[in-house]
């Protein structure tokens, strides 16, 4: 169990894998939650009440660095015609492999009980892995869509870089500062119970296992490999990302062929959880067009 200290007292404290419900805000709570042990690791796997159960339109959703698969929840709309699978990075990993390889091999993994064939949607650092996993695993990838996409760190801003300082602070200094982060990548529309999400599940991560995370997206560069993606590609981008920048975006839709990029201008780093209407719009159409 992983266990991190209290912001007031500097107790050890050891949180549930999977918090009451009372911690959980409105329109995030109704979430199905079920917890997989792959290759000895427990892994969250979130799924809509009464979403649609055809493995030929599955499609898994990868989070942002730090975030728990239930932030798709404003994706609900599209489990009537998608069976969306909400996928959760372990919140530890083991000392052998970087957190990316260790969740690659937990997504190829006979025991994550995915099908032979799915569709992958990744937001930010679940970009990379979605990335990751259709060059080691073209065979299984339907399609693929990339929001606030990370695939080298020499397109993304410096502000990784601060957040690389910040997540070597203190715990209780880490705890505080949880709801200014949320705000820089959630931006002005971002509504409070999306903030809340956010926090909530940062809060929840050590910040070794965040500064793990992090070091995986500064040691990206995979844009020089994007053109053997033979999948079709949607990429999505937030006008006002402060992370991703807008020729990050570019630079990954132009490498990989026939990739497609449409911009929501008002958004910024989490566009499927502040602006969910223009997001659900975009990528309901592509994903409904592909999985068919």
């Amino acid at each position: 169990m992983l266990e991190a200290l209290s912001p007031r007292t500097g107790s050890v404290a050891s949180p549930p894998l999977v918090p009451d419900v009372e911690d959980i805000q409105k329109g995030y709570a109704h979430l199905h939650c079920e917890q997989r042990p792959v290759r000895g690791t427990p892994v969250r796997l979130f799924t809509f009440p009464e979403g649609n159960t055809d493995e030929t339109r599955t499609v898994v959703c990868l989070p942002g660095l730090g975030a728990s698969g239930r932030s798709f929840a404003p994706m609900e709309p599209l489990a009537t015609t998608l069976r969306l699978l909400l996928w959760t990075p372990p919140l530890r990993t083991p000392a052998t492999h970087t957190p990316l390889l260790w969740n690659l091999a937990l997504l190829d993994h006979a025991e994550s009980g995915l099908p032979g064939r799915f569709a992958l949607l990744g937001s930010s650092y679940g970009s990379l892995l979605s990335i990751a996993y259709a060059l080691a695993h073209p065979e299984r990838v339907k399609a693929l869509v990339l929001v606030s996409p990370v695939a080298s760190v020499h397109r993304i801003r410096r502000l990784a870089l601060t957040l690389s300082t910040l997540v070597r602070s203190p715990r209780p200094l880490a705890y505080l500062l949880a709801p200014t982060v949320a705000r820089v990548l959630g931006g002005l529309s971002l509504p409070a119970e999306g903030r809340a999400e956010i926090v909530r599940e940062a809060r929840r991560l050590s910040p070794v296992e965040l500064l793990r995370r992090l070091r995986d997206v500064l040691a990206a560069d995979y844009l020089s490999r994007l053109h053997a993606l033979q999948v079709p590609t949607l990429v999505i981008q937030g006008g006002r990302d402060l992370l991703v920048p807008r020729r990050a975006a570019r630079d990954v839709a132009e490498h990989i062929p026939g990739a497609r990029l449409e911009l929501i201008r008002s958004a910024s780093h989490l566009p499927y959880m502040s602006h969910p209407d223009a997001f659900n719009a975009l990528a309901g159409d592509f994903l409904r067009r592909h999985l068919d």
